[in-house]
């Protein structure tokens, strides 16, 4: 019987992976269509001499390799392979006062204690699968200082600040949860949200951290 019920509990598990990388690629499609329109209206011919480049190779770095973060600073539209880096300079410098889970802490900014919940990502809830592990990686991710960067929503139902987390030299806190499997990436809006979503459907396939673990 309990071996009946824990194929069950793998087989929902599957399942459950399945439909969440499904809806993920939706989204994706969704904000590509534009994009699409725009690249069916331009009839512009290209160079008669022009050659087909290779494809550049995947990284093989794992993602529990955190990139270095220094100028020259990524521009441009975010991407999974740019959005883990971003100026310091232009942030709110913010200290860590306590690691709530995987997606909460509490920090120190300007002498106020705020509650900051991260914009990019939802981890799981405390208890369940994951959860540990995702709050431990916070804490060493962000260690004693970060620094905040604000988007559309200032605060959430429950009152607390939204805000993309970075380390003190600029490195997205956010980005390298979902990159090294510890936390989901955020879906409904946020300027970095297509990025991290990739990022995500990028350790998926990796089997990255407790979350795509076989």
């Amino acid at each position: 019987m309990r071996h009946l019920l824990s194929q069950r509990c793998a087989s929902l598990r599957r399942m459950r992976r399945t439909a969440r990388r499904t809806a993920l690629l939706l989204v994706l499609a969704a904000s590509l269509l534009p994009l699409a329109a725009a690249c069916a209206l331009d009839t512009t011919a290209p160079a008669s001499n022009a050659t087909s480049q290779p494809r550049a190779a995947q990284s093989n770095v794992p993602a529990a390799t955190v990139p270095a973060c220094a100028p020259p600073y990524p521009a441009g539209a975010p991407t999974a392979d740019n959005v883990r880096c971003a100026d310091p300079a232009s942030m709110q410098a913010a200290r860590v006062i306590r690691i709530v889970d995987g997606d909460t802490l509490h920090a120190d900014i300007g002498g106020r204690d705020e509650t900051i919940r991260f914009y990019g990502t939802n981890a799981t809830e405390v208890g369940q699968p994951c959860s540990a592990e995702a709050t431990a990686r916070l804490r060493a991710l962000a260690g004693t200082q970060v620094r905040l960067r604000p988007d559309a929503r200032e605060r959430d139902r429950y009152g607390r600040l939204l805000r993309y987390v970075y380390t003190i030299d600029g490195r997205s806190i956010d980005a390298q949860m979902v990159a090294e499997g510890f936390a989901h990436a955020w879906t409904m809006d946020g300027a970095l949200r297509f990025a991290i979503i990739a990022l995500e459907l990028r350790a998926q396939d990796a089997h990255a951290g407790c979350l795509w673990a076989p």
